[in-house]
Order: C-alpha cells, then structure tokens, then sequence
C-alpha cells in the first residue's frame, strides 16, 4: 500500500470525511485521497471471441468515436473513455461485446481454465464471468460451469445474459453458497463423445475425460433443479460423489458491501460470510484443485484476514501466484502476521491500477 505522507493525510480530512470514514481508511490501510481525487476510471470490454477480434474493435471505434486500447497480457480485453455508455451499443445489442469489469476478468484468468475443468461460482451474478468462464473452456472439453446466487432475481440477470451469448456449458442455482451441495455434473456436454443406448443419450460420462460415476455414487431424494441450464445439463441426476468435486472454484465478493461499510457489524457480518462461502467451496473442490478468492472492496477484513484465517485453519492449502497479470500495475499484499506471506496476493487500486479497486487470491487445494 502506498505510503501517505502528512501532507496527504491533512489533505484527505480537509475532504470534510467523516470521522468513522476517516477511521475505516485508517484501519484497513487504504488510501485515502483514493475517495478524494476524482478519477476518470476506464470502461472495460471483453470481445465475443466466437468473432473477428480486430474487425469486432475497428466497428466498435467507429460506432461510438472514441479510442479503444487493449489491456496487455489480458486476451480480449480493451479499454475505453469511463464516460462512454455501451448499453445503446449495436455491437453490445447483438452479443458482439461483452461489459466486464476488468477485475472480474482477472479472476476468471486466475483460475487458469482448461478444457474438462468443471468450475463452481458461488456468486455469479450478473453473468459475464459465468460467459467469459464458458467460453475459456472451449468447445472440445467437457467442462461445464455451474453458477450459484441466493437472489432469483439475480440469477434471472445471469439466465438472460447466457441465453443472449448462447452459452451453453453453464447452468445457474438459486441457493445459499453457503449451503450448497450439489456435485459436478454428470452428463456429457459434448455431443460428439456421448454414448447412446437404445436410441438414448447417456447420463454419464461415458467416453469423455474426467471421473467416471461409480456405484456407489448418491442420488438425492429431492435433488434441486437447476434455475436455468442448457438442454444437455438440463437432466443431470446430480449425484453425490467424491470423485464428481469441482476443478476449480472461483468465490467473488459482494459488489455492494461498501456503502454500508461504516458499520461495523455488517463488515463483522459479510466477513463471516465470505468465510462461510471460502470453506463451502473448498469442501466441494477436489484435491489437486484451485479457488480463486477475489472482492471488490480495498478492506483488510474481506481480504488479508480471511485469507490469513483461511491459511491457518486449513493446512491442505498452497498461495500460488496469480497468472496473467505481470503486465498490470497492482500492488502485493502484506500480511501483519510474520508466519504468514501473503505478497502473492495483489490488490487493485483505482490510483494505481486505473481500475475499480479490488483484490485476489489463488489457492491450490494439496
């Protein structure tokens, strides 16, 4: 974090701050002439990469006549003017350009998405890294994505936005992440390798890479139906099964926590939250697996803590680096305990990083 000198801290409370603020910035190490500055952040796209990337950019700049930069080291992402609206785009309209923020960009990078991953997001609303995850998965794989949120009329944001990007290879959940407990899918979701039988497509994954559905899998009584998913993940029996854990699990914060922020029991109250919904998804990541911990907010108690809390309180887990962002300007966490280094974390600030601010975390699963 960048250090303030005097100067820089008689400047952020002449911003007439209130005290508590003043206090949460202080505590959380955050900068406070962050909130006392006024920032142009840039807009952030990512192009459908079904098309012609070049051509997709060339029709962009000439529709809304403003320039267009790519983010280097970040495949299909660019920048543009933070005044320029994209929602009246033509391009947008028609699916062409996907609105995402760049850090939600990041985090989908960070899980390092193959082919036959089968990857879980806890909170997926409102869609774009549930598409961006889809589309990194390919089309020769069977990897699937399942989606969670609590909310349905979130989860109906997350339904529109794959139907208008024809995804298939994700399916969306209206349940607490918390509490969620239904496996990888079972069911082939490439056409091409499923088995028939009778006429019939098969339910298990017979011929494709991944775990095979053993006997002794469960079927659950009153297995929840997806709130929305494709027709081949539309029918999965949902079985209980060690060997149908998920590859990769990516946990994204609350975009909204933070005007809310200035009472301490709700940051005591998301906190646990995020602690709750860390550990649900690492119980249902395989071994061998990764999770990805990211939140919009700058606060040491969503990010540094939880972290340090998760670290301590599960010994199976290795910090990792965070691939694709060797390019980008961000800062390294710091812990304030000295057993813990948490330098392979990066923070995200909008002085710094020209973003919205933001953090993340890779852990790999022993």
């Amino acid at each position: 974090m960048t250090a303030l000198s005097e100067g820089q801290q008689w400047s952020a409370k002449d911003q007439n701050f209130p005290p508590a603020f003043l206090k949460f910035l202080e505590e959380n190490e955050i900068d406070p002439t962050i909130y006392g500055q006024s920032v142009n952040l840039p807009r952030y796209i990512r192009i459908n990469p079904t098309l012609d990337e070049k051509e997709i950019v060339g029709e962009l700049k000439k529709e809304l006549n403003t320039d267009i930069w790519e983010v280097p080291g970040v495949p299909g992402f660019y920048g543009l003017d933070g005044t320029i609206k994209i929602a009246s785009s033509a391009l947008y309209k028609a699916g062409k350009v996907f609105g995402i923020d760049l850090s939600s960009g990041l985090a989908v990078y960070a899980l390092d998405v193959r082919p036959d991953d089968h990857i879980l997001d806890l909170c997926c609303a409102p869609g774009a890294k549930l598409c961006m995850i889809a589309d990194s998965l390919g089309k020769d794989g069977s990897g699937t994505v399942t989606g969670v949120d609590i909310s349905e009329h979130r989860a109906a944001t997350c339904r529109s936005l794959l139907k208008k990007y024809k995804v298939f290879r994700a399916r969306v959940f209206v349940h607490d992440g918390t509490t969620f407990n239904i496996h990888a899918p079972t069911v082939c979701v490439h056409p091409g390798r499923c088995v028939r039988k009778g006429g019939e497509k098969s339910h298990l994954k017979v011929g494709c890479s991944g775990p095979q559905v053993t006997e002794d899998a469960i079927v659950p009584e009153k297995a929840q139906k997806p709130f929305y998913a494709p027709r081949l993940l539309r029918d999965d029996p949902q079985h209980i099964h060690p060997d149908l854990l998920y590859d990769k699990y990516d946990k994204w914060g609350w975009d909204n926590f933070e005007k809310n922020f200035l009472n301490p029991d709700r940051i005591n109250t998301i906190t646990k939250l995020q602690k709750d919904l860390i550990s649900r998804g690492w119980e249902l990541l395989k071994s061998g697996g990764v999770l990805v911990y990211s939140t919009c907010s700058l606060s040491r108690k969503q990010n540094e803590e939880v972290i340090e809390w998760f670290i301590r309180n599960h010994q199976d887990c290795e910090l990792q680096d965070i691939p694709h962002i060797e390019h980008l300007t961000y800062t390294k966490a710091k812990s304030h305990s000295d057993d813990i280094d948490l330098s392979k974390c990066a923070r995200f600030e909008p002085l710094v990083s020209s973003t919205s601010g933001f953090f993340v975390a890779r852990l790999k699963k022993k």
